[in-house]
């Protein structure tokens, strides 16, 4: 211990390094890759979901078909993207759009009870071109919490 003319810092430090040292982390310091849920599509792709609180906070996913017209299927597309507001309400439902109207993701769904595991489906739209249509067909899917 420094003696009684040390700088303060210098009697701090030590004090604060000790205590630091015996305080356990917060309950809510979890790894990252515990608020994310991984799964498949029903075409076999994969999706996952970023969740933070009551909200998704990103949606990542790969599109097997999409289907414009008149070039046909030029899936697969790639999404990621931030929903907004990507609420979960009370009763465990969501719902909302991603992206520009030239490529806007829809994504609905609902939570298990103990908000594990969320199921639902998906549907990408938008134009490719001089505004040519595109659709994918409505994709399924289901997640479960990473290491559940």
């Amino acid at each position: 211990m420094p003696g009684p003319g040390a700088p303060l810092w210098r009697v701090i430090y030590p004090a604060v390094r000790m205590l630091a040292a015996e305080v356990p982390p917060p309950a809510f310091a979890t790894p990252a890759s515990a608020n994310v849920l991984r799964g498949r599509t029903s075409d076999g792709t994969r999706i996952s979901l970023s969740l933070s609180s009551q909200r998704i906070t990103r949606v990542t996913v790969t599109i097997g078909r999409y289907i414009c017209e008149p070039e046909g299927d030029i899936g697969p597309v790639r999404i990621s993207g931030v929903p907004y507001p990507g609420r979960i309400h009370a009763r465990g439902r969501f719902g909302f759009s991603i992206g520009a109207a030239s490529e806007r993701l829809r994504v609905d769904g609902a939570s298990s009870h103990d908000r594990k595991t969320v199921r639902g489906s998906l549907r990408l739209t938008g134009t490719i071109g001089r505004g040519d249509p595109c659709r994918s067909p409505r994709v399924t899917y289901s997640a479960q919490l990473a290491g559940t």
